[in-house]
This record gives C-alpha cells, sequence and structure tokens, in this order.
C-alpha cells in the first residue's frame, strides 16, 4: 500500500486544496484510495482565526479512517469495515468505505507508532493496490521516516509578510538537503535508539556522545562541541533527532570541520522561521531520511525567486493554473 502524506509550509498554504486535487485526480483514473489524517482536518472554518477553509468530501468507493465520534449523523453514507479501540489505539477510529458522498472531518492516528500499527493491520482489509492519503501537519516529524510514508506532496505559501516568506524559502533549502552518506547512516542506525536525540562521532567515528534530552537543552552535548570548536576544525558528525534550533545553530555555526546530519527536513524549520540573522554556518547539513517530493503546490500571494523551486520537480501554481476548485 502506497502512502502518501501532505504537509504545508504555513497556515493557508493550500494544504487541504491539495489534498482535494490530489483526491479528484486520482478518483478519476479509478484507482482504490484510503484517507485519513494526522490530527483533526476537514473543519470548514479556522478554529484559530474563524476563517473559512476548504472541507474533505469523501466520495462513494473511497475507504477511511477517522475517529468514531466524527461519523455521527453519517448513517446510511458509508458502511463500517473495522474498528480499532483502546487500548492499542488512543481513541476508537473506524475504518469505512463511502456509500453516499458526505463532508467528512478525518481525524486518524497521532503518533508513529500508532500509524505503524494501523498501517498494519489496514494492509490486512484494504486492496493491495490501494493508496493511502494522509493529511499530514509538519510537526509530526515521524512522518519523514520511509518506513511510514512513500513520498509527499508539499504546499509552500509565498508571502509578502518576512516571516512567512522566509519559512518558505527555508522549507525548500531543506527539501534540496543531500542524503548523508551510506557510513554515517550505517553508524547512526548502529546507535541510535528511539529516544536517541543526539549523536556525536569523532573523526574515526567512535562516539562521544549519546544524548536523549533535546539538543538546545543538552548541556553535556554543548560542552562536547565546545571542545571541538577550541579544536579548530576537527572533523565530526553530529547527528540530531531533535530540532535544529536557531540557539543550537548558532553554537554550531563556527564548527567548520562538522558535519551535521538531521533525521528529516523538518528539524529544519525553527530555523528558517526565525529572525534573519547574518549567521555564516560552516557545517554541511545532511539529511538521515532524505525527501521524496510527487508534487508541490505553490501559492502565490506575491513575487518570488523561482529558482528556489527544486528541478525536475512538478510544480502547481493553486490559484492560477486551475489547480484550485478541481471538482470531482
Amino acid at each position: 500500500m502506497k502512502t502518501y502524506c501532505f504537509i504545508g509550509t504555513d497556515k493557508n498554504a493550500g494544504k487541504t486544496t491539495a489534498f482535494n486535487a490530489v483526491y479528484a485526480e486520482r478518483i478519476r483514473k479509478g484507482e482504490p484510495l484510503l484517507l485519513t489524517s494526522i490530527g483533526i482536518n476537514g473543519e470548514t472554518t479556522d478554529e484559530f482565526d474563524g476563517g473559512v477553509k476548504p472541507g474533505i468530501r469523501v466520495m462513494p468507493g473511497s475507504f477511511f479512517v477517522t475517529a468514531g465520534e466524527h461519523l455521527e449523523g453519517h448513517t446510511g453514507k458509508y458502511e463500517t469495515c473495522a474498528t480499532f479501540v483502546p487500548p492499542r489505539f488512543a481513541k476508537p477510529l473506524v475504518l469505512g468505505r463511502c456509500t453516499l458522498a458526505f463532508d467528512i472531518l478525518l481525524e486518524g492516528p497521532n503518533t508513529g507508532v500508532e500509524l505503524a500499527l494501523l498501517k498494519q493491520e489496514l494492509e490486512r482489509m484494504i486492496p493491495p493496490e490501494a493508496i493511502l492519503l494522509i493529511d499530514g501537519s509538519i510537526d509530526r516529524q515521524f512522518l519523514a521516516n520511509p518506513d511510514l510514508c512513500d513520498a509527499f506532496y508539499f504546499s509552500v505559501l509565498f508571502s509578502k509578510r518576512e516571516p512567512q516568506r522566509r519559512k518558505a524559502e527555508g522549507f525548500l533549502a531543506a527539501i534540496a538537503f543531500a542524503g548523508c552518506t551510506r557510513q554515517a547512516a550505517e553508524a547512526i542506525t548502529a546507535v541510535k535508539t528511539d529516544a536517541t536525540r543526539a549523536l556525536l562521532f569523532d573523526e574515526n567515528g567512535v562516539v562521544i556522545h549519546h544524548g536523549e534530552a533535546m539538543p538546545f537543552t543538552d548541556k553535556a552535548l554543548h560542552g562536547k562541541l565546545g571542545k571541538l570548536g577550541k579544536l579548530g576544525a576537527t572533523p565530526a558528525l553530529l547527528y540530531l533527532n531533535g530540532a535544529l534550533t536557531l540557539t543550537l545553530a548558532e553554537h554550531l555555526a563556527p564548527l567548520s570541520g562538522l558535519t551535521l546530519i538531521l533525521d528529516n527536513m523538518t528539524l529544519y524549520q525553527n530555523v528558517s522561521a526565525g529572525p534573519r540573522k547574518a549567521l555564516l554556518f560552516k557545517p554541511e547539513i545532511r539529511l538521515l531520511h532524505t525527501v521524496k517530493v510527487k508534487r508541490i503546490f505553490i501559492r502565490e500571494e506575491a513575487p518570488f525567486d523561482r529558482s528556489l523551486l527544486p528541478a525536475n520537480t512538478e510544480v502547481h501554481n493553486l490559484f492560477r493554473d486551475g489547480t484550485h476548485g478541481i471538482g470531482i
């Protein structure tokens, strides 16, 4: 079962519009589809600012997974195929098959462990050629795990507002980060556990720090990095499975001998969204889990530098090329 996730750089980046467009496109191709979400998605009103949002309409023949509470009032519009209940799942979830189109609130698993468990269950019940579409969220870092998600659809907002503009630019830069070497990946995976947040290797590949605290609060890590800085450009490798904050980035900036490996591109978001600073960042940044991009959707509120868009990637302008508003 192929799994594709939808991520947006910001509020109002058009993530749900992109989700609906791809869903409609794949229905027209006659593909078997399964819909779910990380967190709750499909509301027509934004709970924060009261603005109107595009909802999600599930069509006959499509499968979906959502919390049972969101199906009240929809009796007769779907068949129940299975239920997933506590304690294995945080709340009762329903696998349904739509028989009559209706607007749906999607709420699926909210952790990587729960998503992996759900996928195991679904693979026994859903046709193997089915495609799972997940309305996701950039703050759910577990989605970057290739065992959970095969590729991403990205929605990018280019705004007149400087913070949002920087966030979009940083997001595209993070997509372009190259993967780490095979040797580095093997060294990291041989040592790290689910609790690992930082691994520091010396030039000979020996672990000199294994931290389980968030990297920006890990004083032992900071002390060992400080010793590296005093030695000049001593080669070292730092793996992070926690956010690269602005404070931590400033701490790492002068370490020219350091190769920084982020578990996935979402860990770069704090830097890209932060205030612009004259920061000469010397370490090379790589990814343990590289990003596979299916398509980029852009919402262009202001002109932008198109060279920021990755080469050889399909790009749709949500509101200028007919993608927006595609009906089913």
